[in-house]
C-alpha cells in the first residue's frame, strides 16, 4: 500500500523542500519506489532534482488541468526507485482554469488515483509519495492535504515558526472536516537546531512536551552541504554520501519505515 505524505509548514524557510527530496532519496536508497510532487509555483523540488521547470514539459499543472495523466508527466530521475511529477511557474494560474467548485481541490487526489489504476509492470505502483507545498495555505496546499494520507511537518528552531505550527493543526483540521477526513499528523521533523545554543534546545525540549504529535528524534542541523544541494541539483544522499546531513535524512527515513502507528492529533 501506498503511503502518502505531504510536507507542509506555511512559512518559507524552514527546510520543506529539503527535507521532501532529501527524505525521498533516502527512501529510494532503501529500494523504495519513490514519487516526489511539487505542489509549489517556486518549483524547487523541480530544479532541486535536477530538472529546469522552464522545460516544456508536462507537469502538475498540466494532471491539475486535466490535459494530461499523471502517468503522462511523472519523469525519472538520475537516482533509482525516484520519479518526480514536476512543476513550473505556470501552477501559479492552475486554480483559475478550474471551474468553481467545492471539490476542485480534489482533482489532484482524483487524477493520481486514476493513475495508480491504469498502471501496470514495472512502474505499477510507488511505495511513497510525498508532496511539497508552498509556503501558504492555498489552493496548491489544500490540494496536497486532499491527496496525501499523512501529514510531516518542519519545524525550524524559531518562536515564529513553532507558533506558525498552531496554523498548520488548525489547517489540517479543516481539510479533514472538509475534504479528507482520514488525513493524519505523522509527526514534526525539527530543523535548523543548534543544540550548541540554549535558545535551540529549550525551544526542542517545548516542541517534546506538546500533546499527542509526534516529534521525530532526528534533528537536521544547519549545515553548508544542504545549501550547495539545492544549486547542484542533485540529493545530498548523492552530492555528499558520508555527511551528517546525509546521515541525518537516512536516519528520518529510518524512523518513517519503523512508524507503524502514526500519531495523530
Amino acid at each position: 500500500m501506498t503511503v502518502s505524505i505531504a510536507c507542509v509548514s506555511g512559512k518559507g524557510g524552514v527546510g520543506k523542500t529539503t527535507t521532501v527530496i532529501n527524505l525521498g532519496a533516502a527512501l529510494a536508497e532503501r529500494d523504495k519506489r519513490v514519487l516526489l510532487v511539487d505542489c509549489d509555483p517556486q518549483s524547487n523540488l523541480t530544479s532541486g532534482v535536477g530538472l529546469d521547470p522552464y522545460d516544456e514539459r508536462p507537469g502538475v499543472a498540466s494532471v491539475i488541468g486535466g490535459h494530461v495523466d499523471a502517468s503522462a508527466a511523472i519523469t525519472e530521475t538520475n537516482w533509482p526507485n525516484l520519479w518526480v511529477l514536476p512543476a513550473s511557474p505556470d501552477l501559479s494560474a492552475v486554480e483559475g482554469e478550474l471551474a468553481s467548485s467545492i471539490d476542485r481541490e480534489l482533482v489532484l487526489r482524483d487524477a493520481l488515483r486514476r493513475d495508480a489504476l491504469r498502471r501496470d509492470g514495472a512502474r505499477a505502483s510507488f511505495d511513497y509519495v510525498l508532496f511539497d507545498t508552498p509556503p501558504s495555505f492555498g489552493f496548491q496546499t489544500i490540494s496536497a492535504l486532499a491527496a496525501a494520507g499523512e501529514v510531516l511537518i518542519p519545524v525550524q528552531m524559531s518562536g515564529f515558526a513553532i507558533r506558525g505550527l498552531k496554523e498548520v493543526l488548525r489547517t489540517v483540521h479543516l481539510v479533514r472536516g472538509r475534504l479528507n477526513p482520514d488525513l493524519a499528523i505523522l509527526g514534526i521533523v525539527p530543523t535548523f537546531v543548534n543544540l550548541r545554543t540554549r535558545f535551540s534546545r529549550q525551544l526542542l525540549d517545548g516542541l517534546c512536551e506538546l500533546a499527542n504529535i509526534r516529534v521525530f528524534a532526528t534533528v537536521i542541523t544547519p549545515t553548508v552541504k544542504l545549501q550547495e544541494t539545492s544549486l547542484a541539483g542533485i540529493p545530498i544522499t548523492a552530492y555528499a554520501s558520508s555527511s551528517k546531513a546525509a546521515a541525518a535524512y537516512r536516519e528520518l527515513a529510518g524512523e518513517i519505515i519503523g512508524d507503524e502507528v502514526p500519531a495523530d492529533v
